[in-house]
């Protein structure tokens, strides 16, 4: 994989108007949807294309992958639940490379702050902040399973996008 973006689930209701039993089952709201929308036609715009899209299994994630993937038809899906906490970074790293298996670019979907440590330790600097339905958009020059240490390589950020507020 030479091209990472790492994308945050959009705004979600809480779990009281979702109707749900707990956070993993909160949905996106109306404004979510729209900024996952916006979000997605700005990474066609910059020519990324996934092969595979990697998401947390909680709702607001998947709905999210959901509204990606009409976008990019092509991609392949899957769900990961090592997005959900950040308990080892390289750790999730090694995850999503074995779930991205050969795939050129690759879009991975979940939570704040796990996506922003990742891309932190990609990056080589403190933890970034994603806003709800933010995305990074690296270019690697290594493959993530090739270094020992994850961060040895060269990351580049080639995007840092925020979508409007609605």
């Amino acid at each position: 994989m030479t091209e990472l973006v790492l994308m945050r689930h959009g705004l979600a209701l809480s779990v009281q108007e979702s109707g749900a039993g707990g956070d993993a089952g909160r949905k996106l709201s109306p404004d979510g949807k729209a900024q996952i929308l916006a979000s997605s036609k700005r990474l066609k715009e910059l020519g990324f294309s996934p092969g595979v899209i990697i998401s947390s299994p909680f709702l607001r994630a998947a709905e999210t992958a959901a509204i990606a993937a009409s976008l990019f038809p092509g991609a392949r899906r899957v769900e990961e639940t090592a997005l959900v906490s950040q308990s080892s970074l390289p750790g999730l790293l090694k995850t999503v490379s074995e779930r991205a298996a050969g795939e050129y670019s690759v879009l991975v979907i979940g939570h704040q702050p796990v996506l922003g440590a990742l891309g932190g330790l990609l990056l080589k600097t403190d933890g970034l902040f994603l806003g709800a339905g933010s995305f990074i958009y690296l270019k690697l020059s290594y493959d993530l399973k090739l270094p020992a240490d994850p961060g040895s390589g060269k990351a580049e950020l080639t995007e840092f996008f925020t979508p409007e507020p609605f």
